[in-house]
């Protein structure tokens, strides 16, 4: 079954935008990519899902995200807050069965998947997608909606005893964001990692500050506001930038 396809009909499924966000912004940097995600709801004042898993909850940054969905145009926005429990938890489960859009927020990527993982969400997210909600993930947000990320073994590690794991898989490729500052070093360990793991080429994606990258149904892929890179490794071979995707105008 392709990967995109909804349960319904064989429909595809709404496009997925990845938001490297920006700091120091008042709008996180999602205002200029909110409204197209917002219209592909099909929906007037669609009703909003904010998934905090990645940085806990942080009330600041939650909030202040709630008031950029609402301004954007959702009649409401949901946000049960996973750290408390298991009432927060059913109430998460029926939002993603009513959310139009579900937006991920930053933060670190590997609590956020084992926050959701823990409170059993997983495929209630998958679910989520199956029947048409428009995603949206910023920051850490957008590399959970991917297919996997990298970890090491411990601080001080190189290359050599990193691992890449699973994250949700909405969309089959792996993203980074606001790699630009150190020459997308994460993004570029990412996918030699992977090449040694699987024993065939790997790519990453980079979204810098500022940019987003949405990807259709159909997989088509645009990068909005800034060029994204495209980084490739195939196994005992150097990494290399194997494109850049321009920013639509």
């Amino acid at each position: 079954m392709d990967p995109h396809a909804t349960a319904a009909e064989g429909r595809l499924r709404p496009p997925v935008t990845l938001i490297a966000g920006k700091f120091r912004s008042r709008h996180f940097g999602t205002a200029p990519f909110l409204a197209e995600a917002f219209a592909a709801t099909g929906k007037d004042q669609p009703l909003a899902l904010y998934i905090g898993a990645a940085n806990g909850d942080n009330r600041a940054f939650g909030s202040g995200l709630s008031v950029l969905l609402k301004s954007a145009g959702a009649r409401s926005v949901l946000w049960p807050k996973l750290g408390r429990g298991k009432q927060e938890h059913g109430a998460a489960h029926a939002a993603l069965a009513e959310a139009d859009l579900v937006f991920v927020g930053g933060g670190d990527v590997e609590a956020g998947i084992q926050a959701l993982g823990d409170a059993g969400l997983i495929d209630a997210v998958h679910a989520a997608a199956e029947r048409g909600a428009v995603f949206v993930g910023m920051s850490a947000g957008a590399i959970m909606l991917g297919a996997r990320w990298i970890r090491w073994a411990h601080e001080g590690a190189g290359d050599d005893e990193a691992e890449t794991y699973a994250c949700l898989g909405l969309v089959p490729c792996s993203f980074d964001t606001h790699g630009e500052d150190d020459d997308w070093s994460e993004t570029r360990s990412f996918a030699s990692v992977r090449a040694r793991e699987t024993g065939m080429r790997a790519r990453a994606y980079g979204i810098p500050s500022g940019g987003a990258l949405v990807v259709a149904g159909d997989g088509t892929m645009r990068a909005l506001g800034e060029p994204v890179v495209v980084f490739a490794a195939s196994p005992n071979k150097e990494v290399e930038m194997e494109g850049v995707l321009e920013a639509a105008e």
